[in-house]
């Protein structure tokens, strides 16, 4: 398992975020995992999307951050999507990538309690 993907499901727990979802989009030659989690509003986007980059030392640009509906950080190769629950349901990016989606956690402690 990707651990800068599990430190980031382990943070975005301890924000007490609501609806995160994992997705393994590794293919044979790269890995790529989505990252997907939803916010009340415009604001609560932006200081998650805030929080998450000092946790994560991430000084790069957030796309969609002025707008705060959908904010992206590209953590390669983990992309986060932080969106207000309007824009995920609006977007639903979940229905496109559902047969990709991973349990994250749950997969960690099945490998602990080996």
């Amino acid at each position: 398992m990707n651990t800068q993907l599990v430190k980031i499901v382990e943070f975005l727990k301890t924000q007490k975020c609501k609806n995160i979802s994992t997705f393994d989009l590794s293919d044979e030659s790269a890995e790529k995992f989505f990252v997907v989690v939803s916010c009340q509003n415009n604001l609560e986007t932006k200081k998650l999307a805030d929080e998450l980059s000092l946790f994560l030392k991430y000084d790069k640009e957030k796309d969609g951050y002025h707008k705060g509906e959908w904010i992206i950080l590209d953590v390669d190769p983990i992309i986060v999507h932080i969106f207000t629950v309007v824009d995920r349901a609006k977007y639903n990016i979940d229905r496109l990538y559902k047969s990709k989606e991973i349990d994250v956690l749950k997969s960690l402690k099945k490998k602990k309690s080996k």
